[in-house]
């Protein structure tokens, strides 16, 4: 009989450290406290200015992808969180170079996402300007990778969000036309609400806005104000009030609503009993999606802010009217609208209006202009 053969190998001797069960990466929090921990990926030029906004601000799980590195000057992200994707220079306007170069970078994204996020997240948000090629072309599988991360680290149900820029009228056909079609593309996905918040901020509208700021400031004002009212919720949601709260749970029905815009008043006058009324009213008119059809409201908040000076003086009366009237205006009292309310005191002086409208649809008539400016026949192709 023949002996066994040994196949057993003599390991050497190596100092070994066992895995770690239940391992999870971290990042770096938020440098303030938010009721809602969000991931912040910005993608192309327009997109990293408004993620660079979100990080100057407190937002901490933020980081930046784009074509080129030159894009990248003057940001305030750590430049380990900033990653240039696998292309040619650039994308020179073209989506499917955006696209092609997320498809060629995604593991290097991933591992981008799980350095910059960590796994103690909630939600992302991916930032874009809608009219370049990066932008416009990445978005759409940057959106897919991102619900692959949240699978990836056990959060299937991390729901992904996304801002996008408009073009200002006065930019070219090429830019008009990138912006058609990649909101023409993201409808279906808005639509189901796959896609939630969906925030689309019009230059055009910010243009009207503040029609004297200067070349330099505008982008830089533009971001701030998005941002800033984009931020504001998220601050409020997690803060105590000795007359009424938004919550955290208010606040995420609104991130889940689909489309939403911001609006924000200060007013000057609140004597009369229908100020706060017209407050509100001017609000809703002055947000930064142009055309909005309120009448698809399905959620709304409107929070009021004010000093201990003037609440204490302000009646609860005027405050009902302007609530009342509110609900009026988005066809609530007829069909079956969510309204949260908040109240605050606030240490910064003057009364403040923040309005955040949710359940709204992508407007046509804005998209029939950026058609019209394309310069090209969308029909055929």
């Amino acid at each position: 009989m023949n002996d066994l053969l040994d196949t057993a190998i003599d390991l050497p001797e190596i100092d070994v450290t066992p895995a770690t069960e239940g391992f999870a990466y971290t990042a770096e929090p938020d440098a303030k406290t938010l009721a809602i921990k969000f991931g912040i990926l910005g993608t192309g030029q327009g997109g990293a200015r408004l993620a660079d906004s979100f990080y100057q601000i407190g937002y901490r799980r933020v980081c930046v992808v784009n074509t080129t590195e030159q894009d990248f000057l003057g940001l305030s992200i750590p430049k380990d969180r900033q990653k240039i994707l696998k292309s040619q220079g650039g994308a020179g306007k073209d989506p499917t170079k955006g696209r092609d170069a997320i498809r060629e970078s995604k593991e290097e994204v991933l591992n981008l996402m799980r350095y910059s996020f960590g796994e103690d997240i909630e939600r992302i948000v991916i930032c874009c300007g809608s009219g370049g090629g990066t932008g416009s072309g990445s978005i759409i599988p940057l959106y897919k990778l991102a619900k692959y991360y949240f699978k990836q680290i056990g959060r299937p149900e991390g729901k992904v969000g996304m801002v996008v820029t408009l073009p200002k009228k006065t930019e070219g056909g090429k830019v008009q036309g990138n912006a058609y079609q990649l909101l023409s593309d993201l409808k279906l996905l808005v639509d189901s609400k796959e896609v939630t918040p969906f925030v689309i901020v019009d230059n055009e509208a910010i243009h009207q806005m503040f029609p004297n700021i200067s070349a330099k400031e505008f982008w830089n004002t533009a971001n701030k104000n998005i941002v800033g009212l984009f931020d504001i919720f998220n601050v409020l949601a997690c803060q105590k009030s000795a007359y009424v709260t938004f919550d955290r749970e208010d606040y995420r029905s609104l991130l889940d609503s689909g489309t939403i815009v911001f609006g924000a008043t200060k007013l000057g006058n609140y004597e009369k009993d229908t100020d706060i009324s017209d407050g509100l009213r001017n609000n809703l008119k002055k947000t930064l999606l142009a055309e909005a059809d309120l009448s698809d409201t399905t959620h709304i908040a409107a929070v009021l802010c004010a000093p201990d000076t003037i609440l204490s003086i302000l009646p609860q009366s005027n405050i009902d009217l302007a609530f009342t009237t509110l609900e009026r205006i988005v066809g609530g009292e007829s069909r079956d609208v969510m309204i949260h309310q908040g109240i605050y005191e606030a240490k910064r002086l003057g009364l403040y209006l923040y309005t955040m409208v949710g359940g709204l649809k992508i407007p046509e008539a804005r998209l029939n202009v950026m058609k019209s400016r394309s310069g090209s026949n969308f029909d055929e192709i």
